[in-house]
């Protein structure tokens, strides 16, 4: 069936480039496009399949706000001065004679129009309607208790039986929604929703979000920050908006894919094929035909609708998250939604590489406009860190795109009062060939979509908390009554590109802390971390913190960490984002299980939007000093330059619960050792640990007598020391690592710890 359409398209499309050639052969230069001259010959009717697409100069953003809506600009980078602009023949003549400077972008063009590009998109993986709903499918049957397949509406076509026959008859189709949560974990639970497809043409952004459904499922049992965001938030993601419009493109004229934009509405007054269809992402309520940001022509790709909401697929919108997420800012343009509003939603689009944040509409910033646009910035930190790399921007600021008015994030902002994105991907086309978009684009969009579900219990709140990241356990597996550490990094200076201002909130970490199993705002337990340091006076902080695991039953826990800002915010701690590890308890451990110090409180239901976890600091209470951070009982003191050795040893006995059965381990009535370090005297806090692991070997100070507990350690002193408490001795040979040959001084204890994984 695909190979015959492939053969359709070559056939169809054949005569139009060829048509095209004398166009191309024009010339244009390095830059890939043809400068402004004579008219082109028009004598054949424009179509889709005989397109071009141009550069449309604009010189004030009057100018530009008219022209986008006039000839429905793409939503593409426009910080060269130029709008992108898809249309035909008649147009570019038209725009020419007016006098305006217009560019034909020759590689566009061709992409618009050859079929081997067309090969590679919906007939090269790009999955068909009926193909979304089969995944949607598959991943319910493989995980039934923590995802469900819902149907919110009808698309238009479904809802008018025997009228959609162009490019083929067909009956519409249903509105799936893919919720994501662990239904065995009772609410409420902070809603994200991210939609895709609202503009059937952008045809990567409905691979992205299922990748996105697949990375939360597919990795619940073995990433930490999945297992906790399906297990604590409420995640909404709908691959596939106007699946009437995604079936035009993928099927169109006997198997030519068009570029259809809009939805399949075709009872507005245009009835011309391909030509007819209303905007979804113009239709939305709020602001709707307010501001010159949409078109009242049925013909134009920016058509808004007869009426706002007048569509159904707007209708099963904005019926389902006004369900899930309450109105919570007040009636006025003006109003700021309050910093315990719970909620976050992405609309996806391409291809302008934007993070667009409220308003579309005016160049007024929008009354949340510093924590909106840190959230864009947030998420548009640099790939490697975990952002898209995308610009943070309101509509009509400079270098961001052009009014818009009547669409879904003006709409969920406007309304409700949550944060809400335009997130335009990158791809530098219309048409990102599948693999580009799954190896590049979708991975790319990852982690910003992590960050929105992490932040939607309070999002303008741990907005202006650090982040919690490069959370560790060594080892992961540990026995029940030994220690684990937990280590991380608190950060509030995250990486962002040049055109990305550093976070608004730039200020010193005050505190870190985490949770083991049940988070804070559960009622969980929490266990303070220290400063690796020794002192909370930076922006960023290695933390570390000791886990008993004496009253951990066997099995994997998940550790939540948080970390906070020097700052308070109307009476509330500025507590950032939660990081997740996984900590597996086995049986095994010479020490008997404790009960712990306090109970910690079962997942409870407050009844109430607002997080309960939030809870403003009574202002009889002294906040602590960022400089103190007090120790639970519990919690096992480790050195603040070893980040990560695992250790058993208390900070109050120098029994060391690690040592294989076959040694005898180092008591309080052994053969007294001499070892005494000049700079560890009895009274330091780390006293009983280095002295028992100097009498066992496994340390060794200097020559002067000074053990210098402030070093740094390197990762072949790290290993000597892990191996050797564990007992590890067993003679190993060949190299792994090529840095690390056997004359290396570190080399058997590195290769023992590499071969028990």
């Amino acid at each position: 069936m695909k190979n015959r359409k492939r053969t359709a398209i070559f056939n169809l499309f054949l005569p139009a480039f060829m048509a095209l050639m004398p166009v191309f052969m024009l010339g244009g230069g390095m830059n890939g496009s043809v400068q402004a001259g004579a008219p082109i010959s028009a004598n054949q009717p424009s179509s889709r399949a005989d397109s071009l697409v141009l550069r449309v100069y604009f010189r004030d953003a009057a100018e530009r706000d008219r022209l986008a809506t006039e000839l429905a600009a793409e939503e593409s980078d426009i910080s060269g001065g130029y709008l992108t602009v898809w249309t035909d023949r008649a147009t570019y003549n038209d725009l020419i004679a007016r006098g305006l400077r217009v560019e034909i972008d020759e590689k566009q063009t061709i992409e618009a129009n050859t079929p081997i590009i067309w090969g590679n998109t919906f007939y090269g993986g790009y999955r068909t309607v009926e193909e979304m709903q089969t995944f949607l499918d598959q991943k319910v049957a493989a995980y039934p208790t923590l995802a469900q397949k819902l149907d919110i509406g009808d698309s238009w076509c479904k809802t008018h039986p025997g009228i959609c026959t162009q490019p083929n008859s067909w009956n519409g189709f249903d509105l799936f929604v893919m919720h994501i949560t662990n239904q065995a974990i009772p609410g409420p639970k902070p809603v994200f929703w991210f939609d895709a497809g609202i503009h059937s043409r952008e045809i990567a952004t409905p691979e992205v979000a299922m990748n996105y459904i697949s990375w939360l499922l597919d990795n619940y049992n073995t990433n930490a920050d999945a297992r906790w965001i399906v297990d604590h938030q409420d995640i909404w993601v709908m691959p596939m908006l106007n699946p009437d419009g995604h079936h035009m493109n993928e099927s169109g004229g006997e198997g030519t894919p068009t570029s259809h934009r809009r939805n399949a509405d075709r009872d507005d007054g245009c009835s011309s094929y391909d030509l007819f269809g209303t905007d979804i992402n113009r239709n939305f309520n709020f602001k709707w035909a307010c501001c010159g940001g949409s078109s009242s022509n049925p013909c134009d790709d920016t058509y808004r609708g007869p009426a706002p909401d007048s569509e159904e697929e707007t209708q099963a919108v904005l019926a389902k998250v006004r369900a899930l997420i309450p109105d919570q800012r007040g009636p006025l343009d003006t109003d700021i939604a309050p910093i315990t509003t719970t909620g976050t939603l992405v609309n996806m689009h391409s291809n302008a590489q934007l993070n667009i944040h409220p308003w579309g509409w005016t160049t007024i910033q929008s009354p949340n406009y510093n924590d909106l646009n840190n959230i864009g910035r947030r998420m548009g930190a640099t790939t490697t860190y975990g952002g898209n790399a995308y610009r943070s921007c309101q509509s009509l600021d400079p270098n961001c795109l052009y009014t818009v008015d009547g669409d879904e994030k003006n709409w969920a902002y406007g309304e409700l009062g949550i944060p809400a994105y335009s997130v335009e991907v990158h791809g530098n086309g219309f048409f990102p060939t599948f693999a580009v978009t799954r190896d590049d684009i979708s991975p790319k969009n990852r982690g910003a979509m992590i960050y929105m579900s992490k932040i939607a219990r309070a999002p303008y709140l741990q907005t202006r908390g650090p982040d919690a990241n490069t959370e560790t356990v060594v080892p992961v597996t540990v026995n029940q009554g030994d220690t684990a550490p937990i280590t991380a990094t608190i950060k509030y200076d995250w990486p962002a590109p040049a055109y990305n201002s550093p976070n608004r909130y730039l200020q010193n970490v005050a505190a870190a802390e985490f949770y083991a199993d049940i988070p804070p705002w559960n009622g969980g337990t929490p266990i303070a971390m220290t400063a690796v340091d020794g002192t909370f006076d930076q922006p960023t902080e290695a933390v570390i913190g000791s886990l008993p695991t004496g009253s951990l039953a066997p099995g994997r826990h998940v550790i939540f960490v948080r970390g906070r800002g020097v700052n308070d915010y109307q009476g509330y701690q500025s507590w950032g984002p939660i990081g997740g590890v996984f900590v597996d308890v086995q049986v095994g451990g010479s020490v008997t299980p404790t009960p712990p110090t306090s109970t910690p409180l079962p997942p409870t239901s407050t009844g109430t939007s607002v997080p309960p976890s939030l809870t403003p600091i009574p202002p009889t209470i002294t906040p602590i000093p960022p400089s103190v951070t007090p120790i639970p009982p519990t919690s096992t003191s480790i050195p603040p330059t070893i980040t990560s050795i695992p250790t058993s040893a208390s900070s109050t006995t120098p029994t060391i619960t690690s040592v294989p059965p076959s040694e005898t381990a180092v008591t309080a009535t052994s053969t007294p050792c001499p070892i005494q370090f000049s700079d560890v005297p009895s009274t330091d806090t780390f006293y009983q640990s280095i002295r028992c692991l100097a009498c066992r070997g496994i340390v060794s100070g200097y020559s002067d007598g000074t053990f210098r507990p402030n070093n740094q350690v390197t990762r072949g002193q790290l290993a000597k020391m892990v191996s050797n408490s564990a007992g590890f001795s067993e003679t190993v040979s060949g190299q792994t690592f090529e840095d690390v040959t056997p004359a290396n001084t570190f080399y058997q204890w590195i290769e023992r710890l590499t071969t028990r994984g």
